[in-house]
């Protein structure tokens, strides 16, 4: 950080599925290995997870201790609502960016639609938005909010996830609010509530 008088910053890698599920483990059982029960519901946890190890962290704490049924259900909770703890830990790099860089991961979290984007193409995407991509990717990955490797440009889901979350706090249920649509329900949702205040207003 160069705040900080640093000239590198190292990125850390994603753990390899044998030491993501090793540091799973030492984490939730205490053993080296899955406890018979919870087989099928730790690897769910781990593809949530995806080798993210500060996720692996903190997705133990609700787990510890925990049994079978009660595994389901913090399991449910972080396939659709996301754990309020992994999205405060992973937002601190997000808060902390000036604002046009916020708006840099908005947009290649949200608009283009898979985790690994090329390099050129979203330059070419940032440019037609107007922003600066020779500034703000530096950025995003010097935060660790990105990746690139091989030329193209990686985002853990994890961080699509917080995109959403940020993009959808202030009026979860109305579309028609937020800054970005991803999905086209969503869209057309919004359409419907548009057509609506038209027709309201006249």
């Amino acid at each position: 950080m160069k705040t900080h008088r640093v000239d590198d910053v190292y990125q850390v890698q994603l753990l390899w599925e044998e030491n993501a599920m090793q540091l799973f483990c030492k984490n939730v059982f205490k053993v080296n290995y899955i406890l018979g029960d919870y087989v099928n519901l730790a690897c769910d946890v781990l593809f949530h997870a995806q080798g993210h190890s500060l996720s692996i962290e903190v997705i133990k704490s609700s787990l510890f201790g925990r049994n079978v049924s009660q595994w389901k259900s913090a399991l449910d909770r972080l396939r659709h609502n996301k754990d309020r703890n992994i999205v405060d830990v992973l937002r601190i790099s997000f808060d902390h960016l000036e604002e046009d860089k916020k708006e840099i991961f908005l947009d290649i979290a949200c608009f283009i639609a898979d985790n690994i984007h090329g390099k050129g193409d979203v330059e070419k995407f940032l440019s037609f938005r107007g922003f600066d991509y020779a500034n703000g990717i530096p950025a995003l990955i010097e935060k660790s909010l990105i990746t690139c490797e091989y030329g193209d440009i990686r985002m853990h889901r994890l961080l699509m996830d917080l995109e959403k979350s940020i993009v959808r706090e202030k009026s979860p249920k109305k579309p028609l609010k937020w800054s970005r649509l991803w999905d086209y329900k969503d869209f057309e949702k919004a359409m419907l509530e548009n057509q609506v205040k038209l027709i309201e207003s006249v």
